[in-house]
């Protein structure tokens, strides 16, 4: 299913745009914001800077700090397993675990004639029930009930785990083996439902450059004076917690600072900024950085309004359009903040936007969001989203964020991706390959009807 592209009509505010762009490096000069007066005036402004490392040729440096994380939070995986006591109960089937703060929550469906089952785990692989102890901080659970929350456990660490089915004497086998790493959550470094939005919008640009060019009223190379933007589909982007949190960071130090600019605190540039973040840049590397906030005088504004303002007018200036439309990068952090930001004497309530696009090491990613299509436009909407869902890749869980969106590191290969919640009622399967690029696999709830769209 072909995705069929909108973007909310934005009629609150006029503003002028007024853009600049740079590459390879360095920083951009911004020019002063113009504004437009109406009931409630308002001002619109972005700049644009990138560098990256040589894929085959010489660009610019940049330091390096601790490893970058993904965005997603690891959960289980399956390995292979032996079996215990020869019994006439079948093993328990569909067997699965969601990860949280130091809890693993273990879940499967019931087996005839069972009274109850034993629940085995270990901080070592390949478990086997009946010698459980003779395995690292091997634990067995007795007569239990499906589902099941194990708690105390140490977050970082991950556990292995196999149910099987009792009756009296009786044990089956043991289940497939899973896995899990609990991890504390923190829903606040997490991207908010605009910031999704507006990747979601950069990766609509990404699918289909000419026909975002077309959507603006523009032509694609407009305004571009090196070499032209190819009207290829560009692979999606995915997003990175730690991206996210330095984009976020330099948006609140310019309405802090009322400066307009791609230095930052401490003369920063943004790939330190990144790097602060800990995101490592190492082997092929790239970054960039757009920017762009916009204000009004009135005593509210709609962010979700602005990030739609905000991408209609980084992608219409050419050099925020090459960040945008660039192959070098395969992760975004998108930074919204709200705050008062002066310009020209004038205090404007304004959304101040940053963008941090990365490429780091040899990772692809699997990305996509989670919603339910309540306006049936076939794209995510603020709101659309469906939280509490789990993603699994060849068997390992990782947890969506709470908009629905997720973001899950691999390397080249095959893929089936089971995508579930409880508001989706049943699993989703869709196999896919990894091949020198991310992979966008978006599951779509319309109704009763379950759609996945998916492209690359």
């Amino acid at each position: 299913m072909l995705l069929n592209w909108r973007i909310p009509l934005v009629i609150a505010i006029t503003s002028t745009l007024i853009a600049c762009g740079g590459s390879s490096g360095g920083d951009s000069t911004p020019t002063t914001p113009a504004s437009s007066i109406q009931p409630a005036s308002s001002v619109l402004s972005s700049s644009a800077v990138s560098s990256s490392t040589p894929l085959s040729s010489s660009l610019s440096s940049s330091t390096t700090s601790s490893s970058a994380i993904s965005s997603s939070i690891p959960g289980s995986s399956i390995a292979n397993s032996s079996s215990s006591a020869i019994v006439q109960l079948a093993p328990p089937q569909n067997f699965k675990i969601t990860p949280g703060n130091a809890t693993a929550t273990l879940s499967w469906s019931p087996v005839a004639n069972a009274s109850g089952y034993h629940i085995y785990y270990a901080t070592q692989a390949n478990i086997i029930a009946n010698n459980i102890s003779a395995f690292e901080n091997g634990t067995w659970i007795k007569n239990i009930s499906s589902p099941h929350v194990i708690s105390n456990l140490q977050n970082g660490e991950t556990y292995y785990f196999v149910v099987t089915a009792i009756n009296g004497n009786q044990e089956s086998i043991q289940s497939i083996e899973l896995s899990t790493t609990p991890t504390a959550v923190d829903v606040t470094r997490q991207p908010t439902a605009q910031e999704v939005y507006v990747l979601e919008l950069v990766n609509r640009a990404r699918f289909d450059p000419p026909a975002e060019a077309a959507r603006y009223g523009i032509d694609l190379n407009e305004g571009i004076t090196g070499a032209p933007i190819s009207a290829d589909r560009k692979s999606p982007l995915a997003h990175n917690l730690l991206l996210i949190d330095s984009a976020r960071t330099h948006s609140q130090w310019m309405l802090d600072q009322d400066i307009f600019s791609h230095t930052g605190a401490n003369n920063s540039t943004p790939g330190q900024r990144m790097t602060a973040a800990g995101y490592v840049f190492a082997g092929q590397w790239a970054n960039g950085e757009n920017i762009a906030y916009a204000g009004t005088t009135a005593s509210s504004i709609d962010l979700t309004d602005y990030a739609a303002r905000h991408h209609e007018g980084l992608f219409k200036s050419p050099g925020h359009r090459l960040n945008i439309l660039s192959s070098n990068f395969r992760e975004l952090g998108v930074g919204q903040k709200q705050g008062y930001f002066l310009s020209n004497g004038t205090n404007y309530l304004s959304s101040m936007l940053t963008q941090n696009f990365a490429r780091t090491g040899s990772n692809y990613f699997i990305t996509g969001v989670i919603y339910n299509d309540l306006n049936g436009n076939e794209f995510y909407n603020v709101g659309e989203g469906i939280p509490g869902a789990t993603v699994r890749v060849n068997g390992t869980a990782y947890s969506a964020f709470m908009t629905g969106a997720y973001s899950i590191p691999v390397t080249n290969g095959s893929y089936d991706v089971v995508i579930s919640a409880d508001s989706l009622q049943v699993d989703t399967l869709y196999s896919i390959q990894v091949n020198g690029g991310n992979v966008k696999v978006d599951l779509i709830k319309n109704g009763n009807a379950i759609d996945i769209n998916s492209w690359k």
